[in-house]
């Protein structure tokens, strides 16, 4: 009993100390209603719920097998996860695996679990949450189609100096998955009639619109030192999301 006091006066005690800047960033997960269980210990005969699979109720560590098509590799939080969507519903599988190399749009098979998670925070929090057991790509998405076809690299242009790898890098993987699944005939012409002097490219700037700012991107055909503007397409910092512009009507489209 002593022993316990002693260990839970030096849990207060570091808590004192401790600052905003060294607190660890609790779990944050992809799904939210996945659980219906939580701080079980024992929880074998429990049912759980996933979005992959929302009318039935699911067993833990029992093995299930569905097809998904890919979104992305998502490294930023304490369990890496890779994210997929099942006809109009988004998952993430929790993953242990650093050989994720999918590209987005990709259909693949998995293999996954419900098992166990701990959330960081105010001490660790048992918790359950979908497991990767093992993923294998059964056909190529278009994003996947076009890298095979389109061998160039897309330039870009921008006078931001202070713009991060990491955000170049999404700007660039947008602009891609774009190109890969437009419906434009204007740029699937350019896409597929591009002559060795030329390539595609895209300019990166910000600009505000209806009190909100994004990162306008425009698309263009670079030939003999000439550039021809494709089209625009403006990118949500915040969400993330990708939008056409729609010139005749002065518009945002979301992309899908």
């Amino acid at each position: 009993m002593k022993l316990f006091y002693y260990l839970v006066l030096l849990v207060l005690l570091s808590s004192c100390n401790n600052n905003e800047g060294t607190k660890k960033i609790p779990l944050k997960t992809p799904v939210t209603d996945r659980i219906i269980e939580n701080n079980v210990v024992n929880s074998s005969n429990k049912k759980f719920k996933s979005s992959l699979r929302p009318s039935q109720d699911l067993e833990l560590h029992k093995v299930y097998i569905d097809t998904v098509q890919f979104i992305e590799y998502n490294t930023d939080f304490d369990y890496f996860f890779i994210e997929v969507k099942k006809g109009n519903d988004i998952a993430g599988l929790n993953t242990n695996s650093d050989n994720i190399n999918f590209n987005r749009g990709d259909i693949l098979e998995v293999k996954w679990k419900i098992d166990s998670i701990f959330i960081a925070g105010d001490g660790e929090t048992l918790d359950f949450s979908e497991w990767l057991v093992n993923v294998k790509k059964i056909k190529d998405g278009n994003l996947s189609l076009f890298k095979k076809k389109y061998k160039k690299t897309i330039k870009f242009y921008t006078d931001k100096d202070n713009m991060s790898d990491w955000y170049k890098d999404l700007l660039y993987k947008n602009v891609e998955y774009y190109l890969a699944n437009s419906k434009k005939e204007l740029v699937k012409l350019h896409i597929q009639n591009t002559s060795p002097d030329e390539q595609l490219s895209y300019s990166i700037e910000d600009q505000e619109r209806d009190g909100k700012l994004y990162t306008v991107l425009g698309l263009a055909n670079d030939f003999e030192n000439r550039t021809s503007i494709i089209q625009w397409l403006y990118f949500d910092q915040e969400s993330k999301k990708l939008y056409e512009y729609d010139l005749a009507n002065d518009k945002l489209i979301e992309f899908p």
